[in-house]
């Protein structure tokens, strides 16, 4: 099982053989250290959060400072910021865990570079062909969690739709404007924005926010 495609953030190609990955020390620790904290709890943004505030170089940052041509942007505003799509992208690589899997894109035709996802059933893989960074038992376990966390956090379509009274309701004691969201468990609800704004800047309860109950 030859890899068509790049190494992953954490492999690069062996010198002495350009069609086997061997792992990058430096970058697998980060790619460790990214499971470990997700199987700690704690998020994607927050991941991400952490890593720029411990001054780690993105994925793309850390290629074009080692020379490694990877394409992506060579300069960036600010190459220790990680997207939180990478974060997952990174948790449910499972080459990780030492496989090599073929066939996750394709194109329409030679001619045409765009890439398109192919579907899970296509693809081929071969089971532990490359050393792994994480165990299997790591990979499956952060698996359950990503699935967990996202049947927990989806809206139910009933709850889906845009409310009728969307920028046109204000709080009766702030005067700001209401904001509509879902809540899977009390389902629509209308909150100021005045105090969601507060409550994410401070995460405190104080006297200074608005206590107007939301609108039946």
């Amino acid at each position: 099982g030859e890899p068509l495609g790049q190494p992953p953030y954490g492999y690069r190609k062996d010198p002495l053989n350009k069609k086997h990955w061997i792992i990058d020390p430096e970058a697998a620790q980060v790619v460790r250290g990214i499971f470990r904290m997700c199987l700690e709890g704690k998020g994607n943004d927050t991941i991400a959060r952490i890593l720029q505030e411990n001054g780690i170089l993105n994925c793309t940052a850390y290629w074009h400072e080692k020379g490694i041509g990877r394409g992506g942007k060579k300069t960036q505003p600010n190459p220790y910021r990680w997207k939180n799509s990478t974060i997952r992208k990174i948790l449910t690589q499972q080459e990780y865990c030492g496989d090599v899997i073929n066939f996750k894109t394709y194109s329409k035709s030679f001619k045409d570079k765009t890439r398109i996802d192919n579907p899970e059933e296509n693809w081929v893989i071969f089971k532990d062909v490359h050393e792994p960074i994480v165990d299997r038992d790591t990979f499956e376990q952060v698996q359950k969690k990503i699935i967990k966390r996202t049947k927990r956090r989806a809206p139910k379509s009933e709850n889906g739709e845009k409310s009728i009274f969307s920028d046109l309701l204000y709080c009766a004691d702030c005067g700001h404007k209401l904001w509509y969201h879902v809540n899977t468990i009390n389902k629509n609800i209308c909150q100021c924005f005045f105090e969601l704004l507060f409550a994410l800047k401070t995460d405190l309860q104080s006297e200074t926010v608005c206590h107007s109950p939301s609108p039946p």
